[in-house]
C-alpha cells in the first residue's frame, strides 16, 4: 500500500510547504483523499504556524524518549532542532486508504524510502542558488548566518536529488503545483 506514500523533500525555501498547501487545497476542492503526516519537532514554532497542524511541537527530552521506544520510523537533526515522522501517522492513514505526504528533509527521506520502497518520492528544487537566497532573505524568517548555513546545506541536498524518482524545478509556482499534481493523481491538471 505504500504506492499512497507520497516524500516530498527539498532545501529550505524552495518552495515546498507551499506546494504541499496547494495539494491539500486541490484535494480538497475536489473531495481526493489526501493527509499531511505530521511530524514532531524540538524546534519552537514559527509566527503562524499551529501545534497538532504543521508539527507537534515537543521538548528534546521527550523526542530522546520517542526514539529509545523506538516511535519514530525516521529522525534528524537539521540545523540545529530534531525532526521525527511517527510510525503511527503513516500506519494510521494507510489503512483510511488516504494518499499521505511526507514533507521532510532529505536525510529522512532517505530512510524512509528504505522501509516503503514503493514510495513516491519528489525532490522540489530550486531554479538556482541565488534565487534560493533570494527567497530566504524575502521570507525574513532567518538571520543572515542562518541564511548562509542553509545555502550551504541547500547545496549538499541538491546532489541528492538523484535519489529520488521525481525531480521537479519551482520556477513558476503554477507550473510546479501542477507537476506535482500529476505525479500524485497521474492525470492532466490543467
Amino acid at each position: 500500500m505504500s504506492s499512497n506514500l507520497f516524500i516530498i523533500t527539498a532545501p529550505s525555501g524552495a518552495g515546498k510547504t507551499t506546494l504541499i498547501k496547494k495539494v491539500l487545497e486541490y484535494a480538497q476542492s475536489h473531495d481526493e483523499k489526501v493527509l499531511l503526516s505530521v511530524s514532531h519537532t524540538t524546534r519552537s514554532p514559527r509566527d503562524g504556524e499551529k501545534h497538532g497542524k504543521d508539527y507537534l511541537f515537543i521538548s528534546e527530552n521527550e523526542f530522546q524518549k520517542n526514539i529509545e521506544n523506538g516511535e519514530y520510523i525516521e529522525y534528524a537533526n537539521v540545523h540545529g532542532n530534531y525532526y521525527g515522522t511517527p510510525k503511527s501517522e503513516i500506519d494510521r492513514d494507510e489503512n483510511k486508504n488516504f494518499k499521505i505526504l511526507l514533507e521532510i528533509d532529505w536525510q529522512g527521506a532517505l530512510q524512509i524510502m528504505d522501509h516503503y520502497p514503493d514510495a513516491e518520492s519528489v525532490f522540489i528544487s530550486p531554479p538556482s542558488v541565488d534565487e534560493l537566497r533570494k527567497r530566504l532573505m524575502e521570507r525574513g524568517l532567518d538571520s543572515e548566518d542562518v541564511i548562509n548555513r542553509r545555502i550551504e546545506g541547500a547545496q549538499l541536498e541538491m546532489d541528492k536529488s538523484i535519489h529520488f524518482k521525481h525531480q521537479i524545478t519551482n520556477i513558476s509556482l503554477d507550473i510546479a503545483t501542477k507537476n506535482l499534481l500529476n505525479i500524485m493523481f497521474r492525470e492532466n491538471h490543467g
